[in-house]
């Protein structure tokens, strides 16, 4: 696949198609590093992208809770208010 490098405000652009992005395991969202080398430029992975709401929750431990599983989540005391914080 080709593609061109084009204007986009102060910086420049390359369009990556889906089934690139896909083949390498990208997802929108995933932090990347940008490296050259003679000829060539080099995006490589950092991390994976944030998860959303609906991933976290897919992974959270689960209990039945009225005969349905639900999430389980843990409490934690962050202290008392401060400030003009309200409870």
């Amino acid at each position: 696949m080709n593609g061109t490098i084009q204007k986009w405000g102060n910086s420049h652009a390359v369009r990556l198609p889906k089934a690139v992005l896909s083949a390498a395991r990208f997802q929108e969202n995933d932090l990347v590093a940008f490296s050259a080398e003679e000829n060539r430029i080099v995006i490589t992975k950092l991390c994976r992208r944030h998860r959303t709401l609906k991933e976290r929750l897919a992974s959270a431990p689960v209990q039945l809770q009225a005969g349905k599983e639900a999430p389980v989540f843990e409490e934690w005391n962050t202290g008392e208010p401060s400030e003009g914080e309200a409870l």
